[in-house]
């Protein structure tokens, strides 16, 4: 299982992101929240057109991430058709996005610290 980290935004909006495409069914590879990132308010966004997508969060501890035996909460809304957003507050350790069996095209999952 790849890591994924955020990039770093320059220029007029600082921060940090991720952004990428998941195709139907698909289970995206961890995004990493680095420690000096834990606890700010975490803005996540599903675009998933027809289809629907959800996002996960979870508490478990790197090596677990690595070692794919993290536990794994879904967002408060659940899985949803469209574009959808929410912002999660509690410090977690990474997220990821999974796309559902309905979905026919490509679902974006973008986060924003």
């Amino acid at each position: 299982m790849a890591i994924q980290n955020l990039v770093l935004r320059a220029g007029r909006f600082l921060g940090w992101h991720h952004e990428e495409e998941l195709a139907k069914s698909e289970t995206g590879d961890p995004v990493k929240i680095p420690p000096l990132l834990a606890g700010q308010r975490i803005s996540v966004r599903t675009i998933a057109g027809t289809g629907d997508a959800k996002v996960q969060s979870t508490i478990s501890s790197d090596a677990k991430v690595v070692a794919g035996t993290a536990v794994w909460d879904d967002w408060p809304i659940g899985a949803k058709i469209g574009t959808n957003s929410a912002n999660l507050d509690a410090p977690v350790s990474a997220l990821r996005a999974v796309v559902g069996s309905t979905s026919t095209a490509t679902v974006v999952f973008e986060v924003l610290i």
